[in-house]
């Protein structure tokens, strides 16, 4: 295989792909490339251009296979990290690293034994039937993730909450718990009869059809066929939306707080540099130090938002009033699917403003058609969220 277009990093994640690939084929594991790999592979063969980019997914027994298969058989500079291995991995999952690389996250912390260029391996993971089962799960899950990267992501108080179980079973030793939160999961979360898998990621939660991987066809990405769902359709909207197409004209921007080599080795780099505690403090240091620029940026940038959601709303009250009277015939004659056709635009708006906790709310007669036709549709939530905004404004005004 010739690297013609390919950097050294590009080249990296590649051969770390085709590793892959030969050891899930000498093994019998099924996998799948990650949605922006295989829409780069069924739409122009070609390597994405970030280095983050390289990912696989796996049931969660098969990802459990690949790890004991893949420790088995380890080829020179290569490594494999999660939550078994390593008391400060950040999640369950695998990660396949090249060793000789390196990969320094500075707002994440000493995550990673090896920080270096590899493959994140995600597990599909089959939906419990007990949802008590599924609740606990989850909460230790997001209790250890605070543990390890409790900076990138901003959690919730009832998030917060979940350390504290975690916590106290640290007693025991961080590193058995680790070893017993990853054997747990990969057990109750291998559903073989599932209907429904669930991909969680660090900021999002996706739900796929079991129907999407029922089926494996292979993609060509480089010259070097890999497997990919049978239902690329459904598989792109779910993880990109409708939009997925424009993922390919994405330009990839170096981020400030991530070091990156395919020269360097991570060892070599913390021999000469430092160890990557020290690294960590000061960036720690830096980014305490930097508070109230951030927050100052945020809220510009929050600002900037808001007006041009107002600048929105103005425009889309235009084109309310014009149709306003079709929408008074539609709502006496109690037409309610061409109604919520009509007022889609309206609830889209609506929801961009509730998040500011404030109503859309230009004409008094369209928000009572709104919150009349949420009734209608079963939306409570959403009516009683828009009514208690509603009273709110009518009192400040």
């Amino acid at each position: 295989m010739e690297f013609e277009r390919l950097n050294r990093e590009q080249e990296t994640i590649f051969s770390l792909l085709k590793e892959i690939d030969k050891i899930c084929s000498r093994n019998g594991i099924s996998y799948f490339l990650t949605p922006r790999l295989a829409l780069h592979a069924v739409r122009g063969g070609n390597m994405p251009d970030s280095p983050f980019s390289g990912g696989v997914l796996m049931t969660a027994a098969d990802m459990e296979r690949f790890r004991v298969a893949a420790q088995e058989e380890m080829p020179e500079k290569r490594a494999v990290e999660s939550m078994y291995s390593n008391k400060r991995f950040s999640g369950f999952y695998l990660r396949y690293e090249n060793t000789d690389t390196l990969c320094l996250r500075l707002n994440e912390g000493r995550n990673l034994q090896y920080p270096s260029l590899g493959i994140d391996i995600y597990p599909l993971r089959g939906k419990m039937k007990s949802r008590l089962g599924h609740l606990w799960n989850q909460q230790m899950e997001t209790g250890w993730k605070q543990f390890c990267d409790g900076r990138s992501v901003k959690y919730s108080f009832r998030d917060r909450l979940c350390k504290i179980p975690v916590g106290i079973m640290f007693l025991g030793g961080r590193a058995r718990v680790g070893r017993y939160l990853y054997m747990k999961l990969c057990k109750t979360q291998n559903v073989p009869d599932t209907k429904e898998y669930v991909i969680r990621l660090k900021q999002n939660t996706l739900y796929y059809p079991a129907e999407v991987f029922s089926k494996t066809n292979k993609a060509v990405l480089e010259g070097y066929s890999f497997s990919v769902p049978g239902d690329m359709e459904t598989y792109l909207k779910v993880w990109f939306g409708s939009g997925y197409e424009k993922k390919l004209q994405e330009v990839y921007v170096p981020s400030m707080t991530v070091l990156t080599s395919a020269r360097v080795g991570c060892e070599e780099f913390f021999q000469e540099a430092g160890s990557a505690d020290s690294l960590v403090k000061e960036r720690n240091r830096l980014y305490r130090k930097d508070a109230k620029g951030r927050k100052r940026r945020e809220y510009l940038d929050w600002a900037w938002e808001y007006v041009k959601m107002k600048g929105a709303g103005r425009t889309l009250v235009q084109q309310y009033t014009e149709k306003k009277s079709r929408i008074l015939n539609l709502y006496k004659n109690e037409d309610y699917p061409r109604l919520e056709r009509e007022m889609k635009e309206y609830g889209k708006m609506m929801n961009r403003y509730l998040e500011e906790e404030e109503v859309f709310a230009p004409d008094a007669e369209l928000m009572e058609i709104y919150i009349s036709l949420l009734e209608k549709t079963g939306r409570t939530k959403q009516q009683e969220k828009v009514e208690k905004y509603w009273i709110k404004e009518k009192e400040i005004y």
